[in-house]
């Protein structure tokens, strides 16, 4: 209880010391959380994001700081640890945040396979080749939602809470942490195909008759044909069934994130 003293004494070292800290962990977390740190955001917004972020939370977390706010950070070797630490902690629950997002994304991918609108001329930063129009407009969609129905704070309440779960100074649970992605990324992808089943029972069925069609009338071009029929289908399908994916996206997308490491720290859970 030796550090305490120190950290409510507010000098300015040790305030600082505290921010920069915060502020590295924060800043991990905005870089990678859907929403927050999105790569058309300007860089500048993205900072004033971190800053005011890392103002806010600093009083709630200051009294899990005092082990590394003082002699640790005279230290070269320990400071360096300690921001390696803080950056990785940030980047994990993000990260986490992020392949639950990108569950629309990988759906969007999958309808656009099936109704013939991918292309591989087209590289995505995000998801590698084959980038589609409708995959563009996923991710035009999901910070719009989770700016406006208040999904971007359930990371920002992780963040707060992973003070608890990852103490500054001590090192991260790696194997946890890799157990986390991994769970992370199954659910994203089973939700990516929940979310296009319809295209993809269609898309598997229509193929098939036109090979009963071609085989029936082998001298009608049943491709030359069948391409206009594939993709009209499948925008009006999807036109027919944007909002009802938006939906069922965002509500399970609140069920994962609730599940966050740090949301509820300290709470009981129900």
């Amino acid at each position: 209880m030796t550090g305490h003293p120190s950290v409510l004494d507010g000098s300015v070292a040790v305030l600082a010391a505290m921010f920069l800290v915060v502020l590295c962990r924060v800043s991990a977390l905005v870089m990678t959380a859907p929403g927050l740190g999105e790569t058309t955001s300007p860089m500048v917004v993205r900072a004033g994001i971190a800053l005011s972020t890392t103002f806010v939370i600093l009083p709630v977390v200051q009294d899990h700081l005092a082990e590394v706010s003082g002699d640790a950070l005279h230290m070269p070797s320990l400071a360096v640890a300690i921001v390696a630490g803080e950056l990785l902690c940030g980047a994990f629950i993000g990260w986490l945040a992020r392949l639950i997002a990108l569950a629309l994304n990988i759906a969007m991918q999958i309808i656009a396979v099936f109704t013939g609108l991918s292309s591989v001329l087209q590289p995505d930063a995000e998801l590698g080749a084959s980038n589609t129009a409708i995959s563009n407009m996923a991710s035009s969609l999901i910070p719009v939602i989770f700016l406006s129905t208040g999904l971007y704070v359930l990371p920002l309440a992780a963040i707060t809470g992973s003070y608890s779960l990852f103490p500054p100074g001590h090192m991260p649970m790696v194997g946890d942490m890799a157990r986390s992605v991994t769970e992370a990324t199954s659910q994203a992808f089973v939700l990516a195909m929940q979310l296009a089943a319809p295209f993809v029972l269609v898309g598997t069925l229509w193929p098939a008759m036109l090979g009963v069609l071609n085989r029936l009338l082998p001298a009608i071009q049943v491709y030359s044909i069948a391409m206009p029929a594939q993709l009209l289908g499948g925008v009006l399908l999807l036109a027919m069934l944007i909002q009802v994916m938006t939906g069922v996206w965002q509500e399970r997308a609140g069920d994962l994130l609730v599940g966050l490491p740090g949301i509820g720290a300290g709470t009981p859970h129900h």
